[in-house]
């Protein structure tokens, strides 16, 4: 029994690390004015190839190497031209300043094309964690993207909660010393 809970606290820890670790790339990236490499997909216009809640990793990438067809071309990430919101979509044609895009999903080109190099963020690695696992639905739930407000409440919910234990438990451990210290001195 012991060693099953040592396992499992090693495991938790392990786990603590890792997400303590993405949170701070996460903000080194954001205060760089840059991307993070990790995305949730927020809608359905790549199914079936990516879902409304799949992970996805991207990678950084030139502009001419970039490969444009509407079967086979690279699935790119941008910024939708005048806006803040990154888009997921596929390039199919490259001209002369930059490149039509199209959801997999959708009929037709994206209204908004061409895409000029520089709201190009990055191309789609074909890593995924798929929709399934909830991560994705979690991030965008949380994040109030999905059945707004209620993700956000639930998240202030949860933080009140974490910092009511941690003070609990400070506490806790500081009335147990002093009861430590009293057994000791007379």
């Amino acid at each position: 029994m012991k060693k099953t809970a040592k396992i499992l606290n090693i495991f938790t820890y392990a786990l603590l690390i890792i997400l303590l670790g993405l949170i701070v790339f996460a903000l080194i990236y954001n205060v760089r004015g840059e991307v993070f490499p990790i995305l949730v997909v927020k809608s359905g216009s790549m199914e079936p190839l990516l879902t409304r809640g799949d992970v996805i990793i991207i990678e950084k990438v030139s502009p001419e190497n970039i490969r444009a067809d509407p079967v086979n071309g690279d699935v790119i990430v941008f910024y939708k031209p005048g806006t803040n919101i990154l888009i997921v979509h596929r390039a199919i044609a490259k001209v002369d300043n930059g490149f039509i895009t199209k959801g997999d999903a959708n009929t037709g080109s994206d209204y908004f094309s061409p895409i000029p190099p520089e709201y190009i963020v990055g191309r789609w690695t074909g890593i995924k964690i798929p929709y399934w696992t909830g991560l994705g639905y979690l991030s965008l739930f949380l994040r109030g993207e999905i059945y707004p407000p209620y993700g956000r409440i639930i998240l202030v919910i949860l933080i009140v909660i974490n910092v009511f234990l941690i003070v609990k438990d400070v506490v806790s451990r500081g009335r147990k010393n002093d009861q430590r210290e009293k057994k000791i001195e007379p």
